[in-house]
């Protein structure tokens, strides 16, 4: 099974997300194409560090750039389309795409299939502050695909984005900030949610394991099982 694009991926946001995606990336073309094969790609990673402090001075238009940047040297190395690997960069999206002049596989694409596949309209939503209190995100489900994402407290919004940037991104994987996501799921199924959206490329090493309460939607690992079958077969 001959794969027919090379897959490009803008990470570092954080670079232990990016691990995780070349991980599942791998995994998922071996399943495909057994034997040894693993998948053809090319990763771009990009400093943490600046683009966290630009996005909490309000400097957007550094971080738009530097992704623009980064997909323009995908693009030279003959990426056929590629994966911007956090889900809070999509807030730059169509900016990005338009820049580098390849496809962006969108990481919402395959999740909001596989909610409309089974039916789900209404689900609760876990990231950063900027995914779960911005708008970019919310909005993108709703007008692309009619589901309705639905953020947690902002007391749990803020606790879930300390978990992430101050843990996660560092590799620390602490039973206690397990708890207290799981216990967030909770009180979403509580409260009537259908599944729940797992809008961080870093939640997965939190969740591993884990038996949530409530169907989880890992936007991660559908992202990277998404891009092997566009590799495969050169289609979104």
């Amino acid at each position: 099974m001959p794969q027919t694009q090379l897959i490009g991926l803008i990470g570092g946001m954080s670079w232990e997300s990016s691990a995780l995606y070349y991980r599942l990336i791998n995994e998922a073309m071996q399943r495909r194409a057994g034997g040894h094969h693993n998948a053809e790609s090319i990763l771009v990673t990009l400093d943490f560090e600046p683009l966290l402090q630009a996005g909490a001075e309000g400097r957007w238009a550094d971080v738009g750039g530097a992704l623009v940047q980064a997909g323009q040297r995908l693009a030279r190395a003959g990426a056929g389309f590629f994966l911007l690997t956090a889900n809070t960069a999509h807030r730059f999206a169509d900016e990005v795409e338009g820049g580098v002049g390849l496809p962006l596989l969108h990481i919402g694409t395959p999740t909001a299939t596989a909610l409309r596949t089974a039916g789900v309209r209404r689900a609760g939503l876990l990231g950063t502050r900027h995914v779960t209190q911005s708008p970019f995100y919310t909005d993108w489900y709703r007008d692309h695909h009619g589901i309705e994402l639905v953020p947690p407290s902002a007391e749990d919004c803020a606790a879930i984005d300390a978990i992430i940037v101050d843990e996660l991104t560092r590799g620390r994987v602490d039973p206690a900030s397990r708890r207290r996501v799981l216990a967030v799921i909770d009180g979403m199924r509580l409260a009537g949610l259908q599944a729940v959206v797992v809008g961080c490329t870093e939640l997965p090493l939190l969740l591993d394991g884990a038996a949530p309460p409530l169907a989880c939607y890992d936007t991660t690992r559908l992202h990277a099982e998404a891009a092997v079958e566009r590799a495969l077969h050169g289609s979104p």
